[in-house]
């Protein structure tokens, strides 16, 4: 007569061994990145949103193989994208909706950062080492370009990394539109504002302000839509400029998101000098950045800040800078710090005036 199957006891839990696995999570993470990646680029949360389906049928729908796509659709279940309500079948979460191209609410969603962080920054990433032995951009060495050089050399890229910044744009707009000192402002700049979504949106929630978008002139057509798509071209244009040259003055309040950290200290001092040669006495500066604490933990939001820094050193050579660098930067360019507040999504606003307003 067979024996019984043996029930084997798990092994006794050991500090080394929690924080062993703690760390293969670590080490083993950029598969989720990848999973998302390749749904996106398949189409998978378009073809679950209007129900769900079976991974055959969709295998059929997105030209897939049956059993590959099941296998991905159970990796996404387990990272909260897809649910699998009966068996066989798969279903789109809340969660996974937001990677689908069109939102209920118009907004622009999460997908264009999936394929942006999964496809033209991935390789990056497998240079870190040298971009920290040598202090110099990974991309510099891939591409031969500096700054945002990289872009003109394949005409998908200005899309792409245009509408991944108006998804991370839209994670922190609401928090803007809150700032009390848009009351009484009349005039803004957005300095690298790229498509304008976020000046948009600030028009938008403040009907008396105008608008200047300030940017490269690859950001001009897409900037130019979405101003008129949004019907605000009396109150909006967009201005083909390098800021490290020219920034237009006359506004009462500066923007800068997402500017300074990629560039290097002496390239922000340059900036910072454009900019208080266009701020006015009463204006005000607006920095949105990634700001880093002077003492860092095992957080969300330090793990995210030091997550941009590690991709601001190999992308553009740039840096996350702690509240004290920028105070630094901004007093040698005549400005003083006012008030900092944290945002949504590991952002923060500093909000600086020029020394000689007071």
């Amino acid at each position: 007569m067979p024996s019984s199957p043996r029930t084997l006891n798990p092994a006794p839990s050991r500090p080394q061994g929690r924080a062993a696995d703690r760390l293969v999570q670590h080490i083993v993470g950029g598969w989720r990145c990848q999973a998302i990646h390749a749904a996106v680029q398949l189409g998978v949360p378009e073809a679950l949103a209007p129900g769900a389906r079976t991974a055959d049928e969709l295998a059929g729908t997105l030209g897939c193989d049956p059993d590959a796509l099941a296998r991905l659709l159970r990796a996404l279940c387990t990272l909260g994208l897809t649910s699998s309500p009966s068996p066989g079948r798969f279903a789109l979460t809340r969660m996974g909706r937001l990677l689908c191209a069109e939102q209920a609410d118009g907004g622009p969603g999460l997908r264009a950062l999936a394929l942006w962080w999964g496809g033209p920054l991935w390789s990056l990433w497998s240079e870190l080492a040298y971009s920290v032995r040598t202090g110099r951009s990974a991309r510099q060495k891939q591409t031969g370009e500096a700054g945002y050089g990289y872009l003109e050399q394949d005409s998908a890229l200005p899309a792409a990394f245009h509408d991944a910044q108006h998804a991370m744009t839209a994670l922190v707009l609401d928090d803007l539109a809150q700032w009390p000192g848009w009351r009484g402002a009349r005039a803004l700049v957005d300095v690298g504002g790229g498509h304008g979504q976020l000046a948009l949106g600030l028009l938008k929630a403040h009907p008396g302000l105008q608008g200047v978008v300030l940017d490269q002139a690859h950001a001009g057509p897409g900037a130019r839509q979405a101003i008129d798509a949004a019907q605000l071209a009396a109150r909006c244009r967009f201005e083909a400029g390098n800021f490290l040259t020219f920034i237009p003055s006359g506004a009462d309040v500066y923007m800068l998101k997402s500017i300074l950290h990629n560039w290097t200290d002496a390239a922000c001092a340059q900036i910072l000098q454009r900019c208080a040669e266009a701020v006015p006495a009463h204006g005000k500066l607006l920095l949105i950045e990634r700001v880093r604490a002077e003492r860092l933990r095992a957080s969300a939001r330090d793990q995210a800040v030091t997550r941009t820094d590690l991709n601001m050193l190999a992308g553009l050579g740039g840096r996350e800078r702690t509240e004290q660098q920028y105070a630094a930067l901004l007093a040698a360019a005549g400005f003083t710090i006012r008030h900092t507040q944290a945002l949504s999504f590991e952002f923060s606003l500093i909000e600086a005036r020029p020394v000689a307003a007071g």
